[in-house]
Order: structure tokens, then C-alpha cells, then sequence
């Protein structure tokens, strides 16, 4: 019984862990087809005057995921709407 507890403790940890990463990746960024999406090069352009210095920003579900640096060289990963170009979330690494 006690290796059965052990083994679901370490499932739902999983899951508690992997649910939200997966979910940030392909979030509810639209509905709209991927034709009326703005071109990736237009959410690089708008991250720029932000202050940001994007490296890549590629299609992940129905978002963008973009990969910048800021003005102090801090590593960003954001999970982008498509539409309009704006962070739904994002993520900020050392």
C-alpha cells in the first residue's frame, strides 16, 4: 500500500509540474486560422520598441513562443498572442 502512495505522490508532482508548462505553451491565444495571424517579424518589430532583443519566436498551438533577451541581458521566454502581439505570459531566466 505504501508503494502504491509513493508512486501516485510522485505522479501528481509530475503532473502538478508538467499541466501548467504545457498549458502556458498553448494557451488560449485565439481562434482565429493562422492566415489572419500577424507575420512573426511583426511581433519581433513590436517586442523591439519594448526594449527586448528577440532571438526567435516561433508557432506553438495557437500562440507565438518567443525567446528575447532585455535590455540587461536577461533571458525571456513568452508565450505571445498571435492577434495582437502582446505577452500572455511569460517566463524570465538568470
Amino acid at each position: 500500500m505504501q508503494k502504491i502512495n509513493v508512486r501516485l505522490c510522485a505522479a501528481v508532482a509530475v503532473a502538478a509540474i508538467a499541466l501548467p508548462l504545457s498549458a502556458q505553451a498553448t494557451g488560449s491565444c485565439t481562434t482565429e486560422p493562422k492566415a489572419k495571424w500577424m507575420q512573426d517579424n511583426e511581433v519581433s518589430k513590436q517586442l523591439e520598441k519594448q526594449g527586448y532583443q528577440v532571438k526567435r519566436v516561433k508557432p506553438e498551438g495557437n500562440c507565438y513562443e518567443v525567446y528575447a533577451l532585455d535590455k540587461s541581458g536577461k533571458r525571456h521566454e513568452m508565450v505571445v498572442n498571435p492577434m495582437d502581439g502582446k505577452p500572455v505570459s511569460e517566463e524570465g531566466n538568470e
